[in-house]
């Protein structure tokens, strides 16, 4: 047999592959291959290796074919040289592919890394241990780890760190990789300097920007100078030029000269340029939508405002979202500017083309297990061969959020024809059925056990049945309530309610019997109204010899029977745990001996919150903070025979749905030995800044502001307290947990007070 080796010359350079010869001689016709065969792979089953192989048994030699296939097999990742030896035998020729594996990393390590953990550094870089330890070695992502890390540490400040990596040799097919860190030290700013600006003042111009200068009252004490920021500091400059009209602006490359112990940066206005004003502003295409309507959502497009670039994107954007509520949501908005450098104006024309409205082909239901699919479809407000509508969408969501059985509801459309919809909704569903005992403690109840039996969306259908009770040394509640939805397989909800309430208060025991019976109903779009009946039979006993005359005025047994009626308008993104909304409530009840019972009174309360999530107006950064304000007005009132308004129907003012940081009552009218008697007139403000810490607990803080009067109304008597908070959001609804601190303590009272409550009042 005669043995002997191909040259072919391959630009292969960088993959370390040869194919070669021993002889030189010219060959005129090609030898036929009779076997291939692969020598040094452990890593891959030789199987593999030949898939990438195109040349074949049987074929004539082709070198190019080879170098192709050696290509290939490199390609793959695993092997740093691959040679190809043939063999010619009387049968034909023999290939073989010799290949020389890469090492495998057996462990990486950092070394050096003092002023950031090791922890810290694959946390930030996002290193995965499984994508190197155990993998061939690669030196592109060992380049790309090490660029990571040097980032990460100039974000910190670390300015002059040097970051490279050491392959060490372990076994013949292992490597330890380590990474040596020179930190040096941290850069700190210790001036910012801003040169030729005239048009705007250098702070408003240092407001915008990144890179920060020391400021005690700003806490603000050592800045760090971070080499990113530096080009983002220039566009935000440029941005800021151009939201005044400033469209011509240049700015210069930061300079960053040292100091003795920190940095100064100098920013350098190379040409402000004159202000542009806008022109004349033109709508073309609009039928649906008047041109007064469409720019009346960005106030700030008017002629002979300074022009800015981002007015265009607010109005198509904004634009675009009108139309969607009309249906149109393949509208198609396109901004025209004509630049005038003589009047220094720029005219804007918008070209609308607003094609057909969007019809819904068919809505899939995904992730309901337990709620039957009507019990969802008849929540949207979207519907099979409807027209699609963007605010009918977002209501859709809304409304099955504020069912409180699902905890996530995805929905995404899907184009399936010209102009035509599928909408899919995905639902998570929440954990309805629950069965809870605990203990609680108030400063009206003290120490009390509590138990419930709660079923929410019973069989799917959406009803709800609850059991509970509380008991301990002062109270003893017992509760059973059923409410069905959709009555009558229509948009309103029957309820009922039997109850046994008795509360052991410092001055009097009361104890009221009795049941409800409710009738809700949606009115058109967001609009809730309800009647309903209630009766009790309530006696007041043990009252104190001590008690003011408003209260021993009450003892005795008594009947109340009163009619209620309410109206909500529930914009509200989820009212267990809002974000964003509005929400506005009023709410009378009416008693007299005509309803069957033994007062004649009645109470008229306004609820009013708003929520806004500051996340809505961030463009780069999470915000998960949300700004909730609340205000509650109550009045009340006797009309015959009834003198006084029946105590347990009064206002108490101070507790945790009211004036939190006093005990219940303590905010409103007392007697003389400080005990709770009711108002007739209340007035509530609430105002909270909440911070979500996931999608179920938020953190709170808090002021209120708010009392109860006799009658008279005197607004200088109004108590103020702040605390801090959390809520939890549990199948049952949001747990409320807040310590609340007076601003206005008096003598012999306390403190503070720690409140503890279930769901939310505003």
């Amino acid at each position: 047999m005669k043995k002997f080796i191909f040259i072919v010359l391959l630009l292969l350079s960088t993959c370390g592959v040869s194919f070669s010869q021993t002889n030189s001689t010219e060959i005129t016709l090609a030898p036929v291959i009779k076997e291939i065969k692969i020598e040094g792979n452990t890593y891959l089953p030789k199987e593999t290796i030949l898939y990438k192989i195109s040349v074949k048994p049987g074929q004539h030699l082709n070198p190019e074919k080879v170098a192709e296939d050696i290509r290939s097999i490199y390609y793959l990742g695993f092997y740093k040289t691959i040679k190809v030896v043939a063999e010619e035998t009387p049968e034909g020729l023999v290939l073989k592919y010799i290949l020389y594996e890469k090492p495998k990393v057996e462990a990486v390590e950092f070394k050096g890394n003092e002023e950031i953990s090791t922890k810290t550094i694959k946390e930030k870089i996002g290193f995965d241990e499984g994508n190197f330890t155990g993998k061939v070695l690669d030196y592109g992502k060992l380049e790309d780890l090490r660029s990571k890390i040097e980032k990460l540490y100039k974000s910190k400040g670390y300015l002059n760190v040097k970051v490279k990596f050491e392959v060490e040799k372990i076994a013949p097919k292992k490597v330890n990789v380590v990474y040596q860190i020179e930190e040096g030290k941290k850069a700190y700013v210790c001036r910012v300097v801003v040169k030729g600006n005239k048009a705007l003042k250098e702070d408003e111009i240092k407001d915008m920007i990144l890179t920060k200068e020391p400021s005690i009252w700003r806490l603000r004490f050592h800045p760090e100078l971070v080499e990113e920021n530096l080009e983002k500091d220039v566009r935000r400059i440029e941005k800021l030029y151009k939201s005044k009209g400033y469209i011509e602006i240049e700015v210069g490359k930061p300079q960053v000269k040292q100091l003795k112990n920190c940095y100064e940066v100098v920013y350098t206005i190379k040409h402000e340029g004159p202000q542009y004003k806008i022109g004349t502003v033109n709508v073309s295409g609009n039928r649906i939508i008047t041109r007064k309507k469409l720019l009346s959502l960005v106030p700030d497009l008017t002629t002979g405002k300074p022009y800015n670039p981002e007015l265009l994107t607010a109005f198509v954007v904004k634009a675009s979202r009108e139309y969607g509520k009309y249906g149109f949501i393949f509208v198609n908005i396109q901004s025209d500017t004509k630049i005038d450098r003589k009047k220094h104006t720029v005219d804007i024309t918008f070209l609308i083309h607003e094609g057909n409205r969007a019809k819904i082909r068919r809505i899939n239901i995904k992730g309901n297990f337990d709620s039957r699919d009507r019990t969802v479809r008849r929540e949207l407000d979207i519907y099979e061969t409807g027209i699609f509508k963007t605010d009918s969408l977002e209501r859709s969501i809304r409304r099955l959020y504020n069912t409180g059985y699902y905890d996530e509801v995805n929905v995404k459309p899907k184009i399936v024809g010209k102009d035509l919809l599928d909408v899919d909704i995905d639902l998570k569903e929440r954990l309805t059925g629950m069965f809870s005992i605990g203990l609680g403690y108030s400063s009206v109840t003290n120490l009390t056990a509590m138990i419930s039996l709660r079923k929410g969306n019973l069989f799917g259908t959406g009803d709800t049945i609850s059991v509970s009770g509380q008991f301990g040394s002062k109270v003893a509640y017992y509760d059973v309530a059923y409410s069905h939805k959709w009555w009558l397989d229509r948009p309103q909800t029957l309820s009922f309610r039997v109850f046994n309430h008795k509360n052991e208060y410092t001055t009097y025991t009361s104890l009221k019997k009795g049941f409800s019976i409710n009738l809700s109903r949606r009115l058109g779009k967001d609009w809730n109204v309800g009647v309903g009946y209630t009766i009790s039979r309530t006696t007041i006993s043990d009252i104190d010899p001590n008690a003011t005359s408003i209260i021993t005025e009450e003892e005795g047994t008594s009947t109340v029977a009163y009619i209620s009626s309410r109206a909500i308008l529930d914009l509200r993104d989820n009212r267990f745990l809002p974000h964003r909304g509005f929400m506005f409530a009023i709410a009378d009840k009416i008693a007299g001996k005509a309803f069957g019972g033994d007062d004649n009174f009645y109470t008229v309360v306004v609820d009013i919150s708003k929520h806004i999530y500051l996340d809505d107006f961030s463009e780069k950064h999470k915000i998960p903070v949300v700004l909730s304000g609340h205000l509650k007005i109550g009045y009340a009132g006797t009309y015959g025979d009834t003198e006084n308004v029946p105590i347990d129907y009064r206002f108490y003012v101070g507790g945790d749905t009211t004036v939190r940081g006093f005990r219940w009552g303590e905010a409103g009218p007392v007697d003389e030995n400080g005990d709770p008697i009711g108002a007739n007139r209340e007035l509530v403000a609430n105002f909270e800044v909440g911070y979500d810490i996931s999608r179920n607990l938020r953190f709170i803080g808090f002021f209120d502001i708010g009392a109860g009067w006799w009658n008279e109304i005197d607004l200088s008597t109004l108590r103020k307290a702040a605390g801090f908070g959390m809520r939890v959001l549990t199948p049952v609804g949001p747990i409320r947990l807040d310590i609340g601190y007076k601003l206005d303590k008096k003598p012999g009272e306390t403190a503070s007070e720690w409140h503890f409550g279930l769901g939310t009042y505003f």
